[in-house]
């Protein structure tokens, strides 16, 4: 029997472990879990990515949320990035037979993006007139509907998912690795603990957060630099008390030197403000925050990270999963949606996890290198603001790099080029669509209405969908109240 380990617990190992048990269960699984390293978090976002991964999972969502104080997330809203005080939301997709639009005699389905093209030319404010828009600013959800996402608090989702490993039979061992053994090949074949106990392994796979043990510490792969582009490098995680309603949206606030995560929990907001350190430190970032919400902030602890990835995260018999895979920022929550989607990936793959295949294994990289590359050119994007309120702001354009990919990207979006086909690379299995980067766009001002051509024959027209999406969010429940039904069930 084929043994495979995954070394290090928290939210990706766990998902790795229920992932592992899943597509190899003839296999032996064991987690091993350090209680040293702990987990990192304060409040977690995620993507629509995560819920499609736990069903596949056969994991119960509503059960999840119940029973770790969880949330559901419509999507994000931003909050001051030009300086003006103003709002947009980046909210998720809904469900294809909720937005079936076409356009007479030439497509008969799938033209929301044309809908989105025509409220720009209308210089109409989308949170109004898309659906995860009006529900939350409602505060209302609709699983049946719309996509959703879910906050978590990082401690409770990792137990969730260790009891629920550990009940369809991954072994689960606690220690701290202290080395490894290798054959003459540089493949792993035994972890061994500080307690002097030693676990063989075929398969081994790194899921040992900012430690990185293996891919980093002891293989040495190369790691590509991400710091040029992105300047974030510390964050001071927060708490704040919860509101009477609790709202179905992160929120993500711009302040002087980077910006302030708000995710609502049921029992409170984790928060904290992420920052540029080579302006200000954490106690300064930490006196910003408690003037924005006039109250004194205690922070556990100073987040400290290089944005970046490995070239390789498929090394030898090990393969690199979340943070010790790499790491951009928490600005669209793309941390776990990488992982998920590397595990995805690995399905049509795993037939090769024990040969020596360098071709498929280069092939895996390739595309998860480019998947981290094509995310990265998204999140450079929120940065390109009108704020001139310090010098990281005024200075952001100068002191940093626009990553390649997001030059002909930034083209199309400004010069009313509205094809998806625009937005897609090559090889890739993780990356954010079209109507993503308009909404962004549009919320920072970068797009101009003006010249934007409005498509004629499209089906429903604006105001009918609206009418549509007003009638369907009236007969939707709050999210509160969707909270409070999950406790009877």
């Amino acid at each position: 029997m084929k043994k495979i380990i995954v070394l290090g617990g928290g939210a990706a190992g766990w998902l790795t472990a229920l992932f592992l048990k899943k597509i190899y269960n003839n296999y032996n699984i064991s987690l091993i879990e350090s209680k040293k390293i702990g987990i990192l978090g304060a409040g977690e976002g995620s993507t629509p990515h995560l819920v499609h991964f736990l069903r596949f999972l056969d994991v119960d969502v509503k059960d999840l949320v119940n029973k770790t104080q969880a949330t559901i997330k419509n999507g994000i809203s931003f909050e001051n990035w030009n300086g003006d005080n103003k709002k947009y939301f980046h909210g998720f997709m809904c469900k294809n037979e909720f937005n079936n639009f076409k356009i007479k005699k030439i497509f008969n389905n799938d033209c929301y993006n044309q809908f989105i093209n025509n409220c720009i030319s209308e210089n109409l404010d989308l949170d109004e007139y898309t659906y995860s828009g009006l529900l939350t600013k409602s505060k209302k959800v609709d699983i049946d509907n719309q996509e959703i996402s879910i906050h978590f608090d990082a401690h409770k989702i990792a137990d969730y998912l260790k009891n629920l490993s550990i009940k369809r039979g991954v072994n689960y061992y606690e220690g701290d690795a202290c080395s490894f053994e290798q054959d003459q090949t540089g493949d792993i074949n035994k972890i061994i603990l500080e307690d002097k106990s030693k676990h063989e392994c075929d398969f081994i796979f790194d899921c040992s957060g900012f430690k990185r043990l293996i891919i980093g510490k002891l293989f040495k792969t190369k790691w590509i630099d991400y710091q040029k582009y992105l300047p974030m490098k510390k964050a001071v995680p927060f708490f704040l008390d919860q509101e009477k309603e609790i709202e179905p949206c992160t929120h993500a606030i711009a302040m002087k030197y980077g910006w302030i995560w708000k995710i609502p929990l049921q029992h409170r907001f984790g928060a904290g403000y992420i920052f540029d350190s080579d302006f200000i430190n954490a106690d300064e970032a930490l006196d910003e925050a408690e003037k924005k919400f006039n109250q004194k902030l205690n922070s556990p602890k100073i987040i400290s990270f290089d944005a970046g990835r490995f070239e390789k995260v498929w090394v030898k018999n090990c393969m690199a999963v979340g943070l010790a895979a790499g790491f951009t920022e928490p600005i669209e929550a793309t941390s776990l949606y990488i992982t998920v989607s590397q595990l995805e990936l690995l399905v049509h793959f795993k037939e090769y996890l024990f040969e020596a295949n360098e071709y498929k294994k280069n092939n895996f990289n390739e595309i998860m290198g480019n998947s981290n590359d094509d995310i990265l050119d998204f999140l450079y994007l929120h940065y390109l603001t009108k704020r001139k309120d310090s010098d990281f702001w005024k200075n952001f354009r100068k002191n940093t790099k626009m990553p390649n990919g997001l030059l002909d990207k930034l083209e199309s979006v400004t010069n009313n080029n509205f094809l998806e086909t625009n937005f897609t690379t090559k090889k890739i299995h993780a990356s954010f669509n079209l109507i993503s980067y308009l909404l962004v766009a549009n919320g920072l001002g970068l797009l101009n209405s003006n010249e934007v051509k409005k498509i004629n024959d499209l089906e429903p027209d604006i105001r009918q969908y609206q009418n549509f999406m007003l009638s369907s969010v009236n007969r939707t429940v709050s999210h509160t109240n969707f909270l409070q039904t999950l406790k009877t069930i």
